[in-house]
């Protein structure tokens, strides 16, 4: 694998937990700077327009406050996510991001 930075890395290995519950406020926090990176970055990102699409739906579900979020489609979300961010300029946002929608579901 390679980084952004053009450095070569392998066997490295990330992992993060929530330490109890994420609230709304702070998953739509992390989505902002997470949009933004990617607007950012968009140019070098295979992956833009599903990444866009994926901050839109986590956006759509958190926006009702009536509505509780759509637990199965954030999930899904929260899973993938971090697939298709790694190795980018984008792939810290995205993990925290997935950790915080799994955080909130939790």
């Amino acid at each position: 694998m390679q980084n952004v930075v053009g450095q070569n890395i392998s066997s490295i290995h990330q992992s993060a937990s929530v330490q109890g519950a994420v609230d709304i406020d702070a998953v739509r926090g992390l989505l902002a700077a997470f949009r933004a990176d990617v607007d950012r970055n968009a140019a070098d990102l295979q992956n833009a327009t599903v990444l866009r699409v994926m901050a839109d739906t986590v956006d759509t579900s958190l926006a009702t406050p009536d509505e509780p979020p759509q637990v199965g489609t954030l999930r899904g979300i929260a899973q993938a996510l971090p697939a298709l961010v790694v190795g980018t300029a984008v792939q810290q946002g995205g993990e925290a991001l997935a950790n915080a929608i799994g955080g909130l579901l939790s």
